[in-house]
């Protein structure tokens, strides 16, 4: 017997169906399928990964469209999960910023306790800084005037802003006086520019504190 061959290159024992991947065989006089097997309808979608019909088999995951009782609902989604910031000392983070700046660091100690704190991110923006001891300014919903006190944030350090399509976080330096730098990376954020962020990622202000941002999920 002569194989045919689809579209995709496969070469076929049947000219009216690929016996490769499914599709049709152009130019086939052949039967559209088995019998009783009613043509693909248009628009005719994989119920497993939602990929359009084009033959018997779906060409992403191999789902058979014509054997009874192998379609199967398509996946939900993965849920998008609640962020939220963890507030630590960070040992490590603390001694690379001893070692960048000097001696003069050093009478900045590292906190014996220092409680691990989450905030959930919400809302169109989470600011990070500590608030002024006798201003009318809100307190930033990260605030990190202590006990123990980081003296090398600032008032207003650094915001985290939420995605336009609500896929994730990122942060922004608007001026700090000390900088936002992230994953232990040695140079600080450019001024006024969002950055994104991944999970796991850690921002770094002041001289001991980083703030993970993390995804829950739900």
């Amino acid at each position: 017997m002569t194989a045919a061959r689809c579209r995709h290159g496969h070469d076929s024992e049947t000219d009216d169906f690929c016996d490769e991947c499914g599709v049709p065989i152009a130019g086939s006089s052949g039967p559209a399928g088995p019998v009783g097997t009613p043509d693909p309808e248009p628009d005719e979608r994989c119920p497993r990964c939602g990929s359009p019909r084009t033959g018997r088999f779906c060409e992403e995951d191999g789902h058979d469209f014509l054997v009874s009782g192998s379609a199967a609902p398509a996946p939900a989604p993965p849920p998008n999960g609640a962020w939220v910031a963890a507030v630590e000392a960070d040992r490590r983070y603390y001694e690379s910023v001893v070692a960048r700046e000097g001696p003069d660091i050093a009478e900045v100690t590292f906190p014996n306790y220092y409680p691990r704190a989450e905030i959930p991110l919400d809302g169109d923006e989470v600011r990070i800084g500590r608030r002024r001891v006798n201003g009318s300014t809100p307190p930033p919903q990260v605030d990190l005037a202590g006990p123990p006190l980081d003296p090398g944030v600032s008032h207003l350090h650094a915001v985290l802003l939420p995605a336009a399509d609500g896929s994730g976080w990122s942060v922004l330096d608007p001026g700090s006086t000390n900088g936002t730098t992230i994953n232990y990376g040695d140079d600080p954020i450019a001024i006024d520019t969002r950055v994104p962020l991944r999970p796991g990622d850690r921002v770094h202000v002041g001289a001991f504190t980083t703030i993970v941002v993390e995804q829950r999920p739900i």
